[in-house]
Parts: C-alpha cells; structure tokens; sequence
C-alpha cells in the first residue's frame, strides 16, 4: 500500500490526544467504609468494572476513528503495476516505409498503425514520434494526433541502431523515470535488427503488423540494353512472389503516347526480362507501368532519353592525327584541331577531351591550363612523341608518374586489364589471343592504373582519374597499334565516358552525380521542377557543364525538367529504390531482450491496466464513520 500524501501520516500523533485525556480521568477510587451492609458493596465493584471497560472501548473507537480519519486524508492505494507509482517517457518509432502500405487503402498496416495510435495516446502522458522521415519531440498528444493524421508513405529508410541512438538521446536528460521504446514496423530485413538486445534502464516492445501471404509484382529495373541510329532496345525486369492467376499487363508510354504494350506470364519467386523495340527519339516523360494490386509504389518506372549533344574533343598535335578523326567524328563526337602554336584556348576550356598526340615539349602554361581543365572534369590523353622534353610539368599538372626511363627494343602489347572500370563491358568474350600490336621504342611506365600492358607486364597505357598516358609514340613508323583491333574501343570509351550522359533514371535518396552541358554565368543555377515540386540541388559549375547532385534531395519519383531561367535544358527521372519489395522478415520472437506485442491496440490496453491504482481513502472514511457511531453508541447505551 502506498500513500499519495505520506507527509499526513505525522498527524497520526494525534492519536496521543485521547490516550492522555483517558489517563486524566482514569482516577483511582477513593475507599469509604460503610456499616456492614454486604450487598451494598457487591454493587459498588461491579460499577467499578463496568465503567473501567466503557472507558476503554470508547478510547479504542476514537483512536481508530482518529487512525482512520488521517488515513483516508492521506489518501492510500494499492497500485496495478510499476506504471502506477512512476512517470512513464514513451518513444515510438512507427515505420511508414512502402512496405506498410500493405493491404488496401485505409485498411493497410500503415493506417490500421495509425488509428490505433489516435485512439490509444493519453493526452497527459509524455511521448516522443520518429518515423522514418520525420521526428516529434517535446509535442503535445494533440499535435502528435494531427501529424500521424497527415502521414504518408516514404521511400525514406532507417535502421534499428539509428532507432535506438535517437531513443538513447531522447532519455538522456531523465534517468529516473521509466523508459520505453514502442517499436511498430514489418520488421523487414533492412531493419537490422541484432539477435540479442542488450536494453539497459529501456524496455523494448516490438509490434509486428504484417499481412499473411501478401502478393506483389514488382517492376524492378529498366535499362537500354542495344541502340542504333533508328531504334532502341528497352529491357525490363518483373519479379514476383506468387503466381499470377492471369498474364501481367506491362506498358510503355512517353506521356498519354503508348510507345507499347506486352503480356509475361509470372511464376511465384521468378523474375523474367521483357524487351521493348523503341523508336530512336526523345523521350522527356517516360512511364513503364504494371497492372498489379500489390503494392502501388513499384508498379511503375519512370525514365527518360534525351538527345546527347556531341562531346567536343581538342586534339593539339605535330603529327599526323587521321586515326583520331575517323574515331571522334559525328554525330557522337565534335572534333577541332590545332597545333601547339595555334590553341584557340575559348575551345579548350570547353572541351570535354583533349589529346596532346606526340608534342615534344609542353609549355608551363599548357600545362598548368590543363591540370585546371582536368580538375574542372575534362579528359585528358597524352601521346608522347619519339624524343621529348620537359614532360615533367605536364604529367605533375595531371597526376600522372613521370617516364622512368626508355625501352629502343621491340615489345609486344599483348595483356588487357578487363576489369578496369574504362573496359566494364565492352569485351563480349575475355580472349587473350589475339594479333599483338608492337611498338620499336617506348618509355618505361610504373606499374600502376595499367589498361594496357607489354608481355613483361610493363604498363603500354595507364590511368589515373581522366587523364591517360600511353608509353610510347602511336605513329606508323613507331607502332602498328593504329592497325589494331584494340584502339578503336580504347579512345572510342574514353571519348564516352568524358561526357556522362544522363542515365535512363537515378534513385531518389542515392548519391548520384548528374552532368548537365551548360554554360551558366556567375549567378545562375539549375533546378529541378515539375507540376508538384520545384528544387535548386546541389551543383557545381565547371566550364562547359553542370555536376548536379541528388545527395539530400527529397522528391518523389516521377519526371524533372531541368531548367536553367526560363530555358529548359533536359530531363532526368527518379525513381524509388525496390527493396522494400524483397519481403524479407524478421522473426521477432527470437530475438532476446524484447518484449512482443500482438497490436498497438493490446499494447495501450496493457498499459493503462498497468497505470491503474485501487484508492482505499473511502474505505477509510466509511470505517471513520463506524468508529464514531460506535463511540456514540457505547457513550449512550453502555452502562
């Protein structure tokens, strides 16, 4: 039993007062004798007696009246649970990933979570609100009800460990109230959540809200798997977790257009690839969508093509250079030429490569006017001549490892790094047997970025960044490498990838970098727009291109114009990560330290049976009033 007043116990003192008024008026008898009259003091001692126990019954009653009175204003109770005697601080996480979307509208796991959540808050009790893309401290039960109200679905993700940091803060300043951290989610994989849970002062409870045998196609990725002038090859991946009593309808549009339409038949755990032939266009709102009752968020893709402008390549050369024009030519490539004594610099400063084939010296000032572009995203290829000078400079501006040395022998080219990241899938097949170009003369490289190596294993082309160093000449009469099958994917690649072009589409919340060609003056940026949301993203200004950024940006799937002003300069397309569809769970009930509750509605039932207290203050207030009845009773009844 406890008191929800205990100072008023000192006042159980009081009792002292009717003990020492009885003592008062407990005098002893005085004896008289009186003539020999027996009877006569018969009665006198039975009075005594009798007077004696009235005396002390009437004491008894008003101190159990007295005990009984200071009791009740003390106000006693028993209580049901710790809960009762100790103010409770509650963290709730509620996981409102797409996988909580589960079920069918205002009956999906998310909005069943939610109404039991607005019917179980106590306006009076203290709670804190996290989700997945959003935190609620030091908010009022009101405030939490109108939040969780206008929650939705995120592709937002966070783990249990980042769970448990913000619940650990939360805490931190009350060590001495009770602590819990209410945890309600489909507890999928992501989660990560530890086999044993080492809790401290906090107690845990998991709330588990899943469906059984929830059925979903999910459309996974689409990429551009062949392309030519007149058409392109689309490949989507479906995957699947039960099998679809009907064939999937999949469609292809670029806005209201239908670019195509297909059927796949599914089987449960498969995945199958589907290919779209495309017309070789621009395509600014791209959509690929299924017919699946699943969940909504991965049954359509948004993608996009626009038009590549060529990348513009400077070559500054002393010798002949028409192997390069029959490689950089249009429409993929914009090609200038100068010799070393005739840089238009304006060009060079755009260019998204430049080739330095064969100088025998490079001034300080080219140097350092190339170390910048370079820094500024530009590549750079360097083809020394047969006899140079002053290379040094160059290659430090560059980052390249200065020539250790010449070779006058003959050597064979005859190794390719596949796996460098120049290479990643131009070689259908790994052969090494192939016709070996050579060169006569070569400098002698270390051993480090190699793509291309001698058959001593000495580096013939390295890299480093963008910028690209062949050992030796390429001229006729050095080498024959001009003639080889391996030259043309070699500056073929590098002339790609020193202009990124824009992917099909990027994931919203990844980190990604975008190349936009653009020429922006000192004060104008780029955004990102479209009929529901307008942002600016991070970027960088270089000299003939943007680098956007989709770090932090917090947009829903769907097509983006990019726009500089008024004036549109492309389009990129985000879309939701699918990991959410991998419906891999984890079984709470293994895991040590947790307590598991069936339901959020269960939980508050739980917790306010545990938050009750049994008040006896009446019953103490009835045993008062039956200790004065009783004193009254014996004052006036007792003989």
């Amino acid at each position: 039993m406890r008191f929800q007043h205990p100072e008023l116990l000192y006042a159980l003192l009081l009792l002292l007062l009717p003990i020492i008024v009885h003592l008062f008026r407990l005098r002893k008898f005085q004896k008289e004798d009186f003539t020999n009259v027996k009877f006569l003091k018969k009665v006198i001692q039975e009075t005594r007696k009798s007077s004696r126990l009235k005396k002390f019954l009437i004491l008894f009653t008003r101190l159990f009246l007295v005990a009984c009175l200071v009791l009740a204003f003390a106000q006693p109770y028993i209580p049901a649970g710790e809960k009762a005697i100790k103010q409770v601080k509650t963290f709730i996480y509620l996981d409102n990933s797409f996988s909580m979307e589960a079920g069918n509208g205002p009956n999906s796991l998310l909005q069943l979570a939610v109404t039991d959540l607005l019917n179980g808050l106590q306006e009076n009790s203290d709670y804190a609100l996290v989700t997945n893309n959003s935190e609620f401290y030091g908010r009022s039960t009101a405030d939490i009800k109108d939040e969780l109200q206008e929650l939705q679905p995120t592709s937002e993700d966070i783990d249990f460990r980042q769970i448990q940091l913000k619940a650990e803060n939360y805490f931190k300043d009350t060590p001495e109230l009770s602590k819990e951290v209410l945890i309600i989610s489909d507890f999928q994989n992501s989660l990560n959540l530890p086999q044993q849970l080492q809790t401290g002062s906090i107690e845990y409870k998991f709330i588990p809200t899943r469906i059984e045998n929830i059925r979903n196609i999910s459309l996974d990725t689409a990429l551009i798997s062949d392309s030519n002038p007149e058409s392109i090859e689309l490949s989507l991946r479906i995957k699947a977790n039960y099998k679809s009593q009907e064939p999937v309808a999949i469609s292809v549009r670029h806005g209201e257009r239908l670019l195509g339409r297909n059927t796949v038949e599914i089987d449960a755990g498969e995945e199958k690839e589907i290919q779209f032939q495309l017309k070789n266009e621009q395509i600014s709102n791209g959509q690929i969508e299924i017919e699946d009752p699943g969940w909504p968020y991965d049954n359509r893709l948004f993608f996009s093509i626009s038009e590549n402008p060529p990348a513009r390549v400077v070559v500054i050369s002393n010798a002949d250079v028409a192997f390069l024009e029959k490689i950089y030519s249009e429409p993929e490539f914009e090609t200038s030429i100068f010799t070393p004594n005739q840089i238009d610099f304006n060009q060079l400063n755009s260019a998204n490569l430049i080739v330095l084939n064969e100088l025998r010296a490079v001034s300080s000032s080219l140097a350092t006017n190339l170390g910048s572009s370079m820094s500024s995203g530009t590549s750079v290829i360097v083809i020394p001549a047969a006899e140079i000078s002053n290379y040094n400079r160059l290659l430090s501006s560059l980052e390249l490892p200065e020539f250790m040395g010449s070779a006058e022998n003959e050597r064979l080219i005859s190794s390719i790094e596949f796996d460098h990241p120049l290479l990643d899938g131009v070689f259908e097949d790994r052969t090494q047997n192939f016709e070996y170009p050579k060169v006569t003369s070569s400098y002698i490289l270390p051993l480090r970025g190699s793509i291309l190596l001698y058959e001593d294993n000495s580096p013939f082309l390295i890299a480093n960044n963008a910028a690209y160093l062949f050992s030796a000449a390429l001229n006729s009469d050095n080498s024959n490498f001009q003639n080889s099958p391996l030259i043309v994917p070699i500056f073929y690649q590098i002339g790609l990838e020193s202009l990124k072009k824009p992917q099909l589409y990027y994931l919203t919340g990844s980190d990604s970098k975008i190349d936009i060609q653009a020429s922006l003056g000192k004060d104008e940026v780029l955004k990102l727009s479209n009929s529901e949301a307008s942002v600016i993203p991070q970027q960088q200004n270089f000299n003939n291109r943007v680098q956007l950024s989709t770090t932090g940006l917090d947009l829903a799937a769907g097509n983006y114009t990019v726009e500089a002003g008024q004036e549109e300069l492309g389009m990129i397309s985000l879309n939701y990560d699918r990991k959410e569809s991998e419906l891999q769970f984890v079984n709470v009930e293994d895991i040590e330290g947790v307590e598991v509750i069936d339901s959020v509605k269960e939980y508050f039932t739980q917790a306010n049976a545990a938050s009750q207290i049994n008040a006896l203050w009446k019953w103490f207030v009835i045993f008062a009033l039956f200790f004065l009845a009783a004193e009254m009773l014996l004052i006036k009844f007792f003989k």
